[in-house]
């Protein structure tokens, strides 16, 4: 039934058919426009009868008109442009193309049809150039779209390359196993903020080794120029030796008195004693060589460590030695894409510690800082070398299982569980072995799926875990 619609519900319905566009990824036109108004007008049940609230349906002469509901004819091409569509269309150009075009003649003609639209009253005038205005608009957001597309198939390419080249380098494996996450579309600004955070210390670690090794080989090159030179000079002095050890031979050979054979011996002995200090100088001056070597080398070394030592505490909570979030994020990552790869299972178990607050108010939080600790230390015992902990913040901690569906996952938890209840802390104040115990939920990961679906999925097992009376391990569902 025709009914007549006030100024603010055409308003909302305008807004509507312009979300619309958007979603169906239509360039606002006032052909596509005019069509999306009838469709959600029809939809209602609502015909506006007034100018104010009436859509644009002005058409190119080409173009076949478009219906109304209930016999209305369709706005002809020439009418006046609707107050509505003139401002949603205004708007489009305003928060939409000028803010989004990076190219500075397009956006010029965008404020150009604005000032053209101030002076227009017919709808006609604007059909042609609107249109092509955002016909170029779309042509530039595919060119953009296609140079990200190849920007991140190329730095797909470095991380897969570069993971080959330090394929030994264990941190390293891991680091690039993150950046491998960011290569999956479509792009996420977490995952790229993620990237960011391994791959800047980790350019700043290998920037701060190719120093160190350029001060190695500036190092090598000083000590192999000393023995080069050092043995040159010994040369030297051996072949003065023996040309004289050659004329002293023919004069012994054509004949000499007592008093030549003595002073002959005597500058043999000279020349041996100069010799042999020569051959002192060299040992001295290879063992400076070794020393500034074994030097180089050991700055070398040191460094590695401490960059290795930096890069772990980045990533460890402080108070337990399990994984922070950073750690944690970039071990799943890494674990991931694995599972990816060899289509193998991962599951993820969230543990929260049961009356945590009441052991801090009445034990003290020196306590409950050590029932933290006592939980990492039990699940190390009883979890294998490349399953991983990580404090989630609190009391929540998280357990990453490689290889592993949800039921084993399950079962390995409910070890944990009775393993962390048999601990029993003693309170050194008053002398009271203090029950332990948490409550968990266990997910596998989907294939694609990312951590904070996983993590939720998890959660919500928790939460019934919780509310089923605590000290339990509860499944997740997909």
């Amino acid at each position: 039934m025709n009914r007549q619609i006030s100024a603010a519900s055409a308003a909302e319905l305008a807004r509507s058919a312009f979300r619309r566009l958007a979603m169906l990824r239509l360039a606002p036109t006032p052909e596509n426009y005019a069509r999306i108004w009838v469709e959600l007008e029809h939809a209602q049940g609502a015909v506006p009868q007034d100018g104010t609230a009436s859509p644009p349906h002005a058409a190119p002469p080409h173009a076949a008109p478009v219906t109304q509901p209930g016999g209305a004819q369709p706005r002809q091409a020439g009418q006046a442009v609707p107050v509505v569509w003139r401002q949603m269309w205004e708007q489009s150009l305003h928060l939409g193309l000028i803010p989004a075009c990076g190219d500075d003649s397009l956006r010029q003609r965008a404020g150009q049809l604005l000032a053209l639209a101030q002076e227009a009253e017919q709808a006609q005038l604007l059909l042609g150039d609107n249109r092509e205005l955002w016909g170029q608009f779309q042509a530039l957001v595919t060119h953009e779209r296609e140079a990200t597309d190849g920007v991140l198939d190329l730095f797909s390419s470095v991380v897969a390359h570069l993971g080959e080249v330090f394929a030994a380098d264990s941190a390293a494996a891991a680091e690039f196993g993150t950046l491998q996450q960011v290569t999956r579309r479509p792009l996420d600004g977490a995952r790229i903020e993620l990237a960011r955070s391994v791959i800047e210390p980790w350019l700043r670690r290998q920037a701060a080794l190719q120093r160190s090794a350029l001060d190695a080989r500036a190092t090598s090159r000083e000590v192999v120029g000393a023995i080069a030179r050092s043995l040159a000079t010994f040369a030297g002095h051996s072949e003065q030796f023996n040309d004289s050890l050659r004329v002293d031979l023919q004069r012994l050979q054509q004949g000499m008195d007592g008093a030549q054979l003595e002073a002959l011996a005597q500058q043999l002995l000279q020349r041996g004693t100069a010799l042999h200090g020569q051959c002192g100088e060299l040992g001295e001056h290879l063992r400076q060589a070794q020393q500034q070597a074994e030097q180089a080398m050991h700055r070398i070394r040191r460094l590695e460590s401490e960059l290795q030592q930096a890069s772990q505490q980045l990533q460890e909570d402080p108070l337990t030695g399990a994984l922070n979030r950073r750690g944690l994020d970039m071990a799943f990552a890494r674990d991931s894409v694995r599972a990816l790869q060899t289509e193998r299972p991962l599951a993820a178990a969230l543990l929260d510690l049961d009356h945590f607050k009441q052991i801090n108010d009445s034990y003290g939080h020196d306590f409950g800082d050590e029932v933290l600790r006592a939980l990492v230390q039990v699940t190390r015992k009883l979890v294998r070398p490349g399953d991983t902990i990580a404090r989630m913040g609190g009391e929540e901690f998280m357990v990453l299982f490689p290889e592993t569906d949800a039921h084993a996952a399950q079962l390995v938890v409910q070890r944990l569980l009775q393993g962390f209840r048999n601990r029993r802390l003693l309170h050194r104040s008053t002398g009271q072995r203090v029950e332990l115990s948490f409550s968990a939920g266990v997910a596998q990961c989907l294939a694609g799926e990312g951590f904070d679906s996983l993590y939720e999925r998890a959660d919500a097992a928790l939460r019934q875990a919780k509310q089923n009376g605590r000290q339990q391990v509860f499944l997740a569902g997909s």
